[in-house]
């Protein structure tokens, strides 16, 4: 059996093509199939792909259509619905009724529709192959707007080790106070700076409690650390009345007496004034003493640790192996038990490592009060420890010479990258026709 015809529109030659014998079967196919699909109740459902100026299109061309279609005469619009619905009925085909034709001026003006539609179809479709085209240069282009910032800044951190050994020393003490169910006083040494009222009648009570306190560290019951105290309040003087003065103190101890008072003043029902200010000197006095005296033995524990690292001696020749000996030698006069004999393998082991290692001969970290590091931080926040020092320029030295390094580390990156970059562009350039080629032949695939 034959296969029905196939036939494409140019839409450029429509209107030239109107008078041809073949032009206005195809028109009034076309014409119908649209009346009967228009008219159906499932006409023009397009599909969720289509793209939007393309539906803009055939929404265009749906109201140009139904302006055509109102032109027609009943007559003529029943004659295109039944053709188009016997489109193929080989009987209805060769019959006069199929090659019946409406006017010569519906076929022209339906012509007139066609080429606006086509003509609305070929620019958006320009619109969207420009769209689509890729910029084959556009990672290229974006490398070269981008410029990061990789330099360092540089950081040099204080580190009090003597606050570091009190920590120890005072949280080492609170431990064994807990395991004995006492409470250590808390002897942190920071201090916060305090603002004193001094006018009328302020003036005179900061008088009466400098005076109260003093008294109160001559008395007999008074803790073995009351002479240290005394001698403190006897070197401050309260300034004259109407200058209010600061004074720096402890933090920990200020926040406890205030707790302390907070505690009496609970305690005022039934009780005179006289028995209240008993109770708050006391009970204040105890506090201060303990606070000190805590204080003075975590700060003797530091220096006595300080002093131990600082009496380290030079022993060269000496191995560790010699140490333990000596060490062994010394032990029976401290133990009433007797010394088990040192193992010989492990006197092998220890005799092939130097008495005291390069580089750790009274160490800083044991020996020094403060101490300097030096980090270097780069773009992204990341910290990168170089060293710690005894001084703050030492630390700062040591940035800068590794600073340096880096650099020159980054140029030589740069200088390697560019070089790497020109050979490719070499090697690109010497492919540029193959590169055009295939790229031309993108550009017409998509046409």
């Amino acid at each position: 059996k034959p296969r029905p015809a196939r036939f494409a529109l140019d839409p450029p030659l429509i209107l030239t093509m109107t008078r041809s014998s073949m032009m206005p079967v195809a028109l009034l196919a076309l014409g119908a199939w649209m009346l009967s699909s228009l008219t159906s109740q499932s006409g023009f459902v397009m599909n969720s792909a289509t793209p939007r100026g393309s539906k803009v299109a055939m929404r265009g061309f749906k109201d140009d259509f139904y302006a055509w279609k109102e032109t027609l005469s009943s007559e003529d619009q029943a004659l295109l619905l039944k053709q188009a619905q016997n489109e193929f009925n080989k009987k209805f085909r060769a019959s006069d009724e199929f090659k019946k034709s409406v006017s010569e001026d519906k076929i022209e003006s339906f012509g007139k529709v066609l080429q606006k539609f086509f003509d609305n179809e070929r620019e958006d479709y320009k619109k969207d192959v420009a769209m689509k085209t890729p910029d084959y240069d556009a990672l290229q282009k974006k490398a070269n707007q981008v410029a990061y910032d990789f330099s360092l800044k540089r950081a040099v951190i204080e580190v009090d080790r003597d606050a570091d050994r009190r920590w120890s020393f005072a949280t080492d003490k609170m431990k064994l106070a807990e395991d004995k169910d006492e409470v250590a006083p808390n002897s942190a040494p920071l201090e916060e700076v305090y603002l004193f009222a001094n006018e009328g009648e302020n003036h005179t009570n900061n008088v009466k409690q400098l005076e109260a306190m003093k008294k109160a560290m001559e008395d007999a019951s008074a803790p073995a650390e009351a002479a240290k105290i005394k001698k403190m309040l006897d070197g401050f003087k309260i300034p004259a009345a109407g200058e209010d003065f600061a004074v720096s103190l402890p933090r920990k101890l200020i926040d406890d007496l205030k707790a302390t008072a907070g505690g009496i003043a609970a305690q005022k029902e039934g009780k005179s004034e006289s028995e209240l200010d008993e109770m708050w000197w006391k009970q204040a006095g105890e506090l201060v003493a303990g606070y000190y005296k805590q204080r003075a033995e975590v700060e003797k524990d530091v220096e006595g640790l300080k002093k131990f690292f600082r009496s380290q001696k030079d022993m060269p020749g000496k191995t560790k192996a010699d140490i333990v000996k000596q060490i062994w030698q010394e032990l029976p006069k401290h133990m009433d038990t007797p010394v088990a004999p040192l193992d010989e393998e492990m006197l092998v082991d220890l005799a092939k490592e130097p008495a005291v290692i390069e580089g750790e001969f009274k160490h800083s970290w044991g020996t020094a009060e403060k101490l300097y590091k030096s980090e270097a931080i780069d773009s992204f926040g990341n910290r990168y420890l170089l060293g710690v020092f005894e001084n703050k320029a030492d630390a700062e030295k040591a940035f800068d010479s590794w600073n340096k390094e880096y650099e020159q580390a980054g140029k030589d990156v740069k200088e390697n990258l560019k070089n790497w970059a020109k050979q490719q562009e070499a090697e690109l350039a010497e492919e540029q026709d193959s590169v055009d080629r295939i790229r031309k032949a993108l550009e017409e695939a998509r046409r």
